[in-house]
């Protein structure tokens, strides 16, 4: 596939053996931070200059809230001047902060929310924050929600929280109900709130989208939906993030399985536009 910024080429998958991608740009450099296959405590850190060829950077978090595994999706953000992750850790979702992009983040003193996972952070056009994540936790209907967090405090400011979407639609309910991975975009002052639906094991989990006037909307299902699906070349892509390059350019950076339909781990990365 040819890359539409700098006319290189390149051959999907783009790294191996790792899922649920999030990326971060800051003066020539590609931050890539994800759910490692290799390592079940903390999160690492890569670097790139083309989002193509990537090189292992260290460690961005070594440890949250005590907990020995489950370390997935992570998303980091500039805000002011520190650079916020959210980390969803042994299926509690909270923040961690650092100095620098490729860290060490330190995590806040406790976690947001328990019970939930796959936080994006937004940071709108007139400077509001907020939280997007998948969550079942006590009183809640399991689904996306979103929250607008405090930027100084960055916690959740009262009665902010919302339902955004349940599993529904057929392409959300493969192998089991599910929506997750949200990863928001404003273009012309619509918000596209971007995600995965069915079982992350499911050949069929898929990307779909839903667009609203707000970020924590009335939120309206694209008829196109579906965005992104396997085939029989290809299976299980999904939990994304969207790449915005100097020149312009979206990318999609997404996960698949490891071998289509038939073996799911160790999961790998995959660029699309």
């Amino acid at each position: 596939m040819r890359m539409g910024d700098n006319t290189k080429f390149y051959q999907n998958p783009v790294l191996k053996g790792y899922a649920d991608p999030d990326v971060y740009y800051e003066d020539g450099t590609y931050y890539l931070y994800a759910t490692s296959s290799r390592v079940k405590k903390g999160y690492e850190v890569y670097t790139s200059a083309d989002l193509v060829h990537w090189e292992r950077s260290g460690m961005a978090l070594h440890e949250a809230w005590g907990f020995e595994d489950r370390y997935w999706a992570p998303d980091v953000k500039k805000i002011g001047n520190r650079y916020v992750m959210a980390a969803s850790v042994s299926e509690h979702l909270g923040l961690a902060i650092a100095e620098r992009p490729e860290g060490l983040f330190v995590p806040q003193d406790d976690w947001l929310f328990e019970c939930s996972i796959d936080g994006h952070l937004f940071l709108d056009a007139n400077g509001s924050l907020f939280l997007y994540y998948v969550s079942w936790r006590k009183g809640h209907t399991y689904g996306l929600y979103g929250c607008q967090l405090d930027r100084s405090a960055l916690t959740p400011l009262p009665g902010s929280e919302k339902l955004l979407l349940t599993p529904v639609e057929a392409y959300e309910c493969r192998q089991a109900p599910v929506v997750e991975a949200p990863y928001m975009l404003c273009r012309d002052g619509r918000y596209f709130l971007t995600y995965s639906g069915s079982h992350f094991q499911s050949p069929e989990y898929c990307v779909a989208v839903a667009v609203s006037d707000s970020p924590l909307g009335e939120f309206r299902r694209c008829p196109e939906n579906p965005i992104l699906i396997g085939n029989d070349k290809v299976s299980g892509c999904g939990h994304h993030c969207i790449v915005r390059t100097p020149a312009g350019g979206l990318y999609l950076l997404y996960h698949t399985h490891a071998v289509p339909g038939r073996q799911v781990h160790p999961r790998q990365l995959a660029l699309d536009t």
